[in-house]
């Protein structure tokens, strides 16, 4: 086994011990904060399957709504009341930290919905539209929150599983290796030295 070249004193053994049992309690921290990471992965991940699922839903009836207007009032017409639209949105990015990991927090605030056409020629099923693709704002700004948080958390989590392992299978194993050998060589030493003293005695007795 690998060890340390370093010599074997009594120093060495106090200060191998004491960084080894350094590496084994940042060992355990480390994989507590990968489970945590793991799992606020895993409910990022379900967020985010659940908002790109209600997402499609509302999509779905917003272009359901869009036929009917250009049934209703001919594509020219509803381009024309789409381009006179403001959209009137603020979007808000905030960030909070989760184990160092910096998580964005997304939200909007939407302008107060209104009847924006009417005179124009337009149609209350336009109006829908614009309400409903309104709503779906929420959604969007929920996955760009929970996929932009998902990368980092993921990023994170490599780094700290390559930390695990740098521990589990070189620094802690190489630490053991060398406290090992430094006990042993001070336990054959010590015996050495009882052996020479008894050996001694032996011989001033005789």
């Amino acid at each position: 086994m690998e060890r340390l070249p370093i010599p074997a004193t009594k120093s060495n053994e106090i200060r191998i011990k004491e960084e080894l049992a350094i590496a084994k309690d940042g060992k355990d921290l480390l994989e507590q904060k990968k489970d945590i990471l793991i799992g606020h992965i895993n409910l990022l991940s379900d967020r985010a399957d659940q908002a790109r699922k209600r997402l499609d839903e509302v999509l779905s009836r917003a272009y359901e709504k869009l036929e009917q207007a250009i049934l209703e009032s001919g594509r020219a017409s509803v381009e024309a009341a789409g381009l006179s639209v403001e959209a009137g949105m603020e979007i808000t990015v905030r960030e909070r930290s989760l184990m160092g990991v910096v998580l964005p927090l997304v939200s909007i605030k939407k302008p107060v919905i209104r009847p924006e056409f009417g005179l124009g020629g337009s149609t209350a099923t336009m109006d829908e539209v614009r309400k409903i693709i309104l709503s779906a704002s929420d959604l969007i700004a929920e996955i760009a929150e929970v996929e932009i948080g998902l990368q980092r958390l993921m990023r994170e989590t490599k780094r700290t599983l390559k930390r695990i392992n740098a521990l589990s299978y070189i620094y802690i194993p190489l630490y053991e290796a060398t406290a090992k050998f430094i006990e042993q060589s001070l336990e054959e030493k010590e015996r050495e030295g009882l052996f020479q003293l008894k050996r001694i005695k032996a011989m001033t007795r005789s």
